[in-house]
């Protein structure tokens, strides 16, 4: 798992959304382009080929649906985590590099307005 998306994960529980919808696996897999129906069929493949985890069941017509649909939602945990072991090692060392350049670049800016405070008695 990479580090940034470990703090993620963090930040989206604490904030107190332990689940995630279509539209976010559609941006985590790099799917915009895909439209409506071409998204369903897409995760409902990686559900059924590569071990996707399966949506939160669903009510559609007055019966429980298991299948991905429009309004799918599942639980973050076992997403991120299998787009995470979906990235190729060198794809997520690249991430966290990326990550750490950026996380030691905002620490550098917020040095740069500290200042210090000497307490004299």
């Amino acid at each position: 798992m990479t580090i940034q998306s470990r703090i993620r994960r963090a930040q989206a529980l604490a904030e107190g959304y332990p689940t995630v919808t279509i539209d976010f696996v559609k941006r985590e897999l790099g799917r915009a382009h895909y439209g409506p129906a071409r998204l369903v069929r897409y995760i409902q493949l990686l559900v059924d080929e590569c071990h996707f985890p399966p949506p939160l069941p669903d009510m559609v017509g007055g019966a429980l649906v298991h299948s991905v649909t429009g309004k799918s939602v599942w639980r973050r945990e076992p997403v991120e985590a299998w787009i995470d072991e979906f990235l190729p090692p060198a794809n997520a060392a690249a991430i966290d590099a990326r990550a750490m350049r950026d996380a030691a670049a905002e620490m550098d800016a917020a040095a740069g307005s500290l200042r210090l405070v000497s307490e004299r008695r």
